[in-house]
Parts: structure tokens; sequence; C-alpha cells
């Protein structure tokens, strides 16, 4: 890491550190809508998209190459209560909460919604009866710092320890509380419109900065002249407004540098660095970028663009394929080098994680072109090497693998998972190509795959958002069997009769999130636009279309979620183990066990979980359960493609954290595991029971049927790192994972820690600013945690531990 990136990574931190950030979002959007009143929805989404960008403010930072940033739209909140207020702010919100449960004794904490809303993705999980805040990065428009938010919740736990009130009510009533108090009506106004955005989702860098804003302005000014529907028509209206608006917000970009230059006390050198960038961003508003400098730049205002309008895990996608021959080129013409190109890629990937970035950005390496031939090069090898050098949690880094691939793409993969980082996760080429085939879609979309955000399977640049249905806890279903169990008896009187039902438990699930998705795309017609995301996604000039109104070239996917195998395979096991093969426990003693959280049965408890055979060691007897499971519900959600008119319904085998979102306010499970308690991590085994080493862990997946896996998958797998430091566990590392991939594994995530480090940094935070995790198929600062996650994390086997 040169010194230039050492000190634009200190800075960005220090910004990070800096405290509590409001945002202008809802202020400029509302001055906007209060001027269109009457007018079409579409339009007055476009015109206040245009005033946003107009009225934001813009910034130079230190050190950057790239310009481009947030921070004008989101400065600092001056209110932040101090460590006394936020005290009794909490208790008199504690209190109030008490006195509502009191009163209502069905009450649950969930906010319900009236039959119109178009729910954000926020609003479809912090209104549940779950708490949301389990990281910083997802604790929006707070009003104390989220390590504020962690001890004044440890500080209410402690004081309500003998009250009617569990621990995840105090922390979801607190994170709900402490928020910035924006003005109501402008905040109104901004829901009701609705203010709907494209999120996860990519926006076709690699298209427009071979194209430019000008030659896109004449195109849609083309099409609008044709147009003859008066649906189209407001489309490509709406798609000039937002068009001309990205390239004004490009052109004085230009200005604010030209500007900086000429007032900031800077050396000479540095107003040669600020030229250069303001140069970049007046050329190719109007011309296709020539270089890697002007592509790269290009890129990067694209994305804070999409970002400033609330943009939330934005993917770079296959950015190793569309910046390639700009590299390329360069390289051969004599005006860059590799330690240049990596420079650049650095001041990226470093800015990705500024404030307010918000939530999870990916990038895509490798894997095949769209005609099936080898996409590894040189930009792939210096994008793993800028992820080790900078140490940061973001971008979240898919490196696609197939036989095609040289070996030196695991060797390297190895070698960025050894500095730290997290990064990167593998995808399996042959998998993921079959299984977006099975979608219907054609060998070049399939070939051309990329991942969202953290894990999630699309088409880039020619898909709408990403879908969000119910996440579905496997274990949860089985409170649902036991239940109806306890009101007929006769129902179970064997093993296959528990499955029967635990199998209706799925369908039913599956189902429900079928007909949530029918209703979201009812309030979504002809009310929710994104005119700035659908003129750079394929198909919407062409169709006349809003992409979030049908106009995308590809179809939306409506993810169903399921996670927690490791606890539902190991319970399931337990059931048919000691229930109904061996018959040491009757029906009646485990539903009475679990509906007591195992007080009076601790013997009981202590059985299911030293003789439960566990998932993730490589023992067929729980693993065929897991996969029939598994199975099942992928060929659930399969069959709704049956029924689907447009869009795609995909199966994704990933929990973001929900396996503590929803563990929390789960009962206790067949397994031992008691009320309240993390559940298995996405595809992972329950944590410390894969006590057999990575190889059985790996088996035990490798057993599960993934042919009908299409949204998504998510496999940790930690090492400590001094095995990785001598080279014959480096190389064994690598073998393992090229055989788990050969072998037919869809993907695993490895990075590494230190239990000890771990542990140190819950007490000592400061010390471990750094420290990077793998929390669900992302990374993050361990700091940056809730003490609950963070404590799973810790729970996790260790590989190569002496």
């Amino acid at each position: 890491m040169n010194q230039r990136i050492k000190d634009l990574k200190e800075n960005i931190q220090n910004l990070n550190d800096a405290g509590v950030r409001k945002t202008y979002l809802y202020q400029y959007v509302a001055e906007s809508l209060n001027e269109t009143e009457g007018e079409p929805t579409q339009i007055r989404r476009a015109k206040a998209f245009a005033h946003v960008l107009k009225t934001v403010e813009q910034q130079v930072l230190p050190y950057e190459k790239l310009a481009g940033t947030m921070l004008g739209m989101c400065q600092l909140y001056e209110n932040v209560m101090s460590k006394e207020e936020q005290h009794d702010y909490a208790t008199k919100v504690i209190e109030e909460y008490l006195a509502k449960k009191k009163q209502d004794q069905d009450f649950d904490g969930s906010i319900q919604f009236g039959e119109d809303h178009a729910k954000s993705f926020e609003d479809d999980f912090t209104s549940k009866k779950s708490r949301w805040s389990l990281m910083s990065r997802v604790h929006h428009d707070a009003s104390i710092e989220f390590k504020d938010l962690q001890q004044v919740i440890s500080d209410m736990e402690e004081k309500y320890k003998d009250a009617d009130i569990e621990d995840y009510e105090i922390g979801r009533e607190l994170e709900r509380a402490f928020k910035i108090p924006y003005d109501e009506e402008m905040k109104k106004t901004y829901n009701d419109l609705p203010w709907f955005l494209g999120n996860h989702i990519n926006l076709n860098y690699g298209k427009m900065i071979a194209k430019g804003f000008d030659k896109l302005i004449a195109e849609v000014k083309e099409y609008l002249l044709k147009a003859e529907d008066p649906e189209k028509k407001e489309y490509y209206e709406a798609a000039l407004i937002v068009a001309q608006a990205g390239s004004d917000f490009i052109k004085r970009y230009a200005e604010t540098l030209r500007n900086y230059k000429e007032q900031a006390e800077i050396s000479e050198t540095r107003k040669q660095e600020i030229e250069v960038m303001a140069a970049i961003c007046e050329k190719t508003v109007t011309k296709p970028a020539d270089t890697f400098y002007e592509a790269i730049q290009f890129t990067w205002m694209l994305h804070i663009i999409a970002s400033m309008q609330g943009g939330s895990a934005l993917s770079f996608a296959r950015i190793d394929q569309y910046l390639y021959p700009y590299y390329e080129k360069d390289v051969k013409e004599g005006r860059i080098d590799a330690a240049e190109a990596q420079e650049l890629l650095s001041c990226l990937w470093l800015k990705v994680n500024e404030p307010k970035m918000r939530t999870v950005q990916s990038v895509t390496l490798g894997g095949i072109t769209r005609d099936g031939k080898d996409a590894s090069n040189e930009l792939t090898r210096i994008c793993l090497q800028t992820a080790a050098d900078v140490g940061m949690p973001y971008p979240n880094i898919g490196l696609r693998v197939n036989k095609a691939n040289p070996d030196w793409l695991y060797t390297q993969a190895v070698e960025t998972a050894k500095a730290g980082c997290g990064q990167p996760q593998l995808l399996n080429d042959d998998v993921w190509i079959a299984n977006m085939k099975k979608l219907g879609y054609s060998q070049e979309d399939a070939n051309d795959y990329y991942n969202m955000g953290c894990v999630e399977i699309m088409v880039p640049g020619k898909q709408p958002n990403w879908g969000v249905c119910e996440a579905i806890a496997f274990p949860v279903l089985i409170e649902n069997v036991m239940k109806e169990w306890k009101k007929n008896p006769e129902k179970i009187q064997t093993f296959d009769d528990f499955m029967k039902l635990y199998y209706a438990e799925v369908d039913e699930a599956v189902e429900a999130d079928y007909q949530d998705v029918v209703k979201k795309k009812a309030t979504m017609k002809d009310q929710c636009y994104d005119p700035y995301c659908s003129l750079l996604i394929d198909g919407c000039l062409e169709n006349g279309k809003d992409m979030l109104q049908g106009g995308s070239e590809c179809p939306m996917h409506w993810s169903v979620y399921a996670y927690g195998i490791g606890t539902v395979a190991d319970s399931l096991c337990a059931v048919k183990k000691f229930i109904f093969d061996e018959k040491k426990i009757t029906m009646e003693e485990m539903y009475d066990a679990l509906q007591k959280n195992f007080e009076g049965y601790e013997e009981m408890q202590a059985m299911l979980l030293k003789e439960t055979p566990s998932y993730g060691n490589g023992i067929d007897e729980v693993d065929d359960i897991a996969n029939d499971v598994l199975s099942h519900f992928n060929e659930a959600v399969m069959d709704l493609n049956k029924k689907a008119k447009t869009d795609k319904f995909v199966s994704t085998l990933f929990g973001y954290f929900f396996h503590i979102y929803h563990g929390e306010i789960a009962g206790a499970t067949p397994d031992g595991r008691m009320k309240g308690e993390a559940f298995s991590d996405s595809m992972g085994p329950s944590q410390g029971r894969d006590e057999q080493g990575p190889t059985r862990l790996l088996n035990s997946v490798l057993h599960l049927n993934d042919d009908l896996v299409t949204g998504g998958y998510a496999l940790n797998f930690k090492i400590n790192p001094s095995f990785l430091n001598e080279e014959k566990g480096e190389k064994a590392i690598e073998q393992l994972l090229k055989a788990y991939i050969e072998n037919g594994g869809p993907q695993v995530q490895i990075y590494t820690t230190n239990t000890e480090d771990l542990k140190d940094a819950q007490i000592h935070p400061e010390k471990h600013r750094d420290l990077i995790v793998r929390v669900g198929g992302y990374c993050e600062f361990f700091v940056n945690l809730d003490k609950v996650l963070q404590t799973e994390i810790i729970n996790r086997t260790l590989y190569g531990e002496a």
C-alpha cells in the first residue's frame, strides 16, 4: 500500500468515526414534490431526482484520485444526546413499551402498513417483531452512534432484567426510538409518492462508459420524437429529465474541482491531480471513455449518482470485464502500468467504504465470457491484490471459478483471504450457469451472471430490483409441527408422518411468500418508478417502460430466502433417532421440554447436544435429512414459476443475519438449542458442532442436491491465520477449495481470524478497528456488529487451530 492509499484509508476511517450523519434526501425530495403536485407520478419522481442532484453540495476530499462523494448529502448530525440523556430517554422508551404491553397482551411490537403502502426493503424488515439493527451499516437515520446504541441496550437489559421484557424487545424498541427527528410532513411527502428506488442491482456501467451522456440523451430524444403511445411518451420525458440531470451533475463536479483547486491551500502537484479529475469529468459526459482512468472515474460517478438518491447494495458486477479493454489499451500504449492501475482501483475500493454508502456493494471477478471462454485476466489479479492491500469489507467480491480458469486464480484467492480482508467468496460457474438456464435464461446470459450484494445471482444490466420475500427459518417450522401434533396426536405415528407435516409447513411458507409477492406487485403497479436506474437497465428505453413497470429485458427475481439448514437437520435427526428409532423420548416429553426451554429436562438436553449426529461432519444419517429438506424447498420454489406470469421465483440459501434476527424470537429446538439462541448461519452447521474437520464439513455440503438452487448460497469457512502462514497450509486450503468446487460445491467464503482477537475485540474495540469477519454472504468490521452477532461468530468452528 503506497502512502497516498494509506492516507486515503485513514481519512475515510476518520470520517466514519466522526459521528452520526443526517441526510438531506427527504428535504430535497419533498421540496420538489411540493412544486409538482398534480403531475404524473413518474414525472414527479424524475424531477425530484433532478432537484436532488442540482441541490446537493459537492465536496472534494483529500488524497483521492476519483471525484465524487456522498458527504455533501450526509453531514454530521449536531444534536446528539449526551450519555446521560441517552440513558434517560431509553428508560422512558422502555417504560412506555412496558405500559403498552401490559394494556395489550397480544401486542408483539410489529408495525402494520396500509394495503396500498409500497413497502421498501427497509420497511420489510424493520417493521417485524424482531430487531433489525444488528450492525452499524443498517442502523439508518440513527440519532446516536452504533456503539452508543449497543451500550444503552446493555444498560437497559441490566436495568430491566427482572421485568416482563425480552432482550430482543429492548434492542428493537431502542433502535426504533433513537432516530433523527426529521420533519414529519417532509417524510410523509417523501413516502407518499412513494420514493421507490433501484436497490440490489447492477446498472450496466460498462455500456454507459462506452457511450457517455450526450449520446444517451440524443437516443432518448429520438425515442421521444417517435413515441405515439402516451405512456411511452411519459417514460421518455422522465428519462430525458434524469439523463440531463446526470450529465449536469458531472459537469458541475468539474466546476467544483476547479474551484477547489483555486481556493484550497494545496501543493502544485495536488492542483495538477485535481485538474486531471476535472478534465475527465468534463470529457466523459460528452464522449465515451478512452482510458482506464476515464473509465473508472465515470463508473464511480454513475455509482455515486445512484447512491445520492438512496441507492443501496448497488453492484459494480463484472468490473474486470468491462474495464479490462481500457487497461489493456493503456498498457500497450504506455499510459499506465499495473501499479498505477492498482492505485486507481484502491481509490475505488476505499471510496465504497465512505460514510453512508450503505449496505453491501459488490463486484464479480473471473468466470467465463458470454461466449464461454476463460474470463480471468490481469485486471482480475489486480482487483484481488487491491482487496488484500486496502483491507476493507467492501466491495464484496464474488470470484467465479471453473475448469477453464488457470490455477493462479485459486492461488491468488487464498493469498487475498490470507491478508485478512474476508475476500473473496468463490462461486462455482458449473452450478450457477446450469441453474440459471433452468430458469429459462439463454446460454449467453447465464454465462454472464454476477453476485448482487452478498451472494444473490442475477444477470448484469438487464434486471430490475432484487425482490424480497419473507425469509423462511427452517427450524421455526418444526415448532409449527409440534403444535399441530399437540392438537391432534394421531397425525404423527412415524417419522415419515412427522416429515409429511414438516413438508406441508414448508409448502405453506413458500405459498405465503408467493401471495406476498402478488400483493407487492399490485401496490407497485403505476406508482413505483426509478427513472435513473431504468435509464441504465437494458430493455427500458427499447420498451418505453420503467424497469419497475415491466420495461427491463430480463424479469425481476423474487427471492424466497431460507436458512438454518444445520439447526433443522440436527433437530429432525434428533426427533428421528430419539423418538422414533431408539424410543428414548416420547413426543409428549419432547413437546414439554421445548415449551419449558429444557427447564427440568437438563439430562435430555445434554443427551441431545452430545449424541445427536450433526450436519457438517460428513454423517449420512443427518446429511440425508438436510438434503431432503433442501430438495423439497427448492422444488416448491421452482414450482412457483409455473404460475408466475412474468417474474421469476428463486430459492436463496442465505440468511444475512436472520439466524440472529429470527433465532432471538424462536423457542427451543429438538437439537438442544435453547430459546433465543442463534440458528445455524445460512448453509453452515450449528455453531461449533462441526467437529470432524474441514473436509468432513465440505463433504456434508457436497451431499446436498443443489440442482434447483437458483437465487444464492452462502457457506462460511473460518480459518486460523497461522495455518496459512506456512506454504504447506496455504497449498492445502487451495487444494481443498479446488476439490470442493470441482465436485459441485456451489459457493464458499473463507476468512481468517483467531478466537483470541475476536474475544479481545469485544472488550477493547479500539484496539481492533480493522478486524474484518464474514457475517453472512458479506464482510464487516467486527467492532461494527451487535454483540450477539459477534458472539455467534466467535462460536463458529475455527479450522486450522493448533
